[in-house]
This record gives C-alpha cells, sequence and structure tokens, in this order.
C-alpha cells in the first residue's frame, strides 16, 4: 500500500496492476490522493470515519471477502463505492450489489468512465 500524506479520498482495492496503473493516472491527473489495498480489510482500516472516501472494488480480486466488504458499507455511510468488473461475471456483480455498493459496472464502462466517475462520486454530497 503507499503510504498518502493525507488522507486518501480514494481507497483502491485492486491487485491488476495495469489497470491499477490506469486508476491511479486518472486520479493523479485529476490531483486527488489515493492509497491502494490488496483486501477487504486492508480496504476498511484505511476509510477514515466522518470523510467523504470512495472505495474502488475490482470483482477479480482474489479472495474478495464479501462480508468485509459489506461491513464497509454498514460502519461508513460517509463512504462511496464503486465495484467493476467483467460483464460476463453476472454473479460478482450482482454480489457487489448485495454487498451494498454504491455502483456496479462492467469493466469497459467504468474504464471509459473514470474521469467523471472519481469526480462525481467525490463530489456528490450523500443525504
Amino acid at each position: 500500500m503507499n503510504e498518502p500524506t493525507q488522507t486518501p479520498q480514494i481507497v483502491i482495492l485492486c491487485s491488476d496492476m495495469l489497470f491499477l496503473s490506469k486508476i491511479t493516472g486518472v486520479a493523479k491527473h485529476l490531483d486527488l490522493s489515493f492509497c491502494t489495498v490488496l483486501s477487504a480489510k486492508r480496504a476498511s482500516e484505511s476509510i477514515i470515519e466522518g470523510t467523504r472516501q470512495l472505495l474502488l472494488v475490482d470483482l477479480n480480486q482474489p479472495d474478495l471477502n464479501w462480508q468485509q466488504l459489506a461491513s464497509i458499507h454498514d460502519r461508513y455511510s460517509n463512504v462511496v463505492s464503486i465495484a467493476f468488473g467483467p460483464h460476463v461475471d453476472t454473479e460478482g456483480l450482482e454480489k457487489a450489489k448485495a454487498a451494498g455498493c454504491t455502483q456496479v459496472l462492467p469493466r469497459s464502462q467504468f474504464s471509459a468512465q473514470l474521469p467523471q466517475l472519481l469526480q462525481t462520486a467525490l463530489s456528490v454530497e450523500t443525504d
């Protein structure tokens, strides 16, 4: 995990190095702080209570703990989450919805809309 100099605005749960570099490149371009993690447990540890944060979840993540992912959504009302995965992985996409992810998108749509998704998720206030 890279150590941010400030509270990360984005917590990225992704082990695909090529896709991770795309996400971090866009985040850097938009001047957003981020950290990368390899488990839902580490994602939970990276979230700060009361600070608006975006959690990005790659559904191709090996051994993704759905229960821990759901607990993040239950515990932190300040977190907006976007899960993304292959459009053919309908089971994974449904599990992400059931775990409470704010948005669940096919990987192609997530990739095509990445800058807008990041900006919108961090600028829109929750109810």
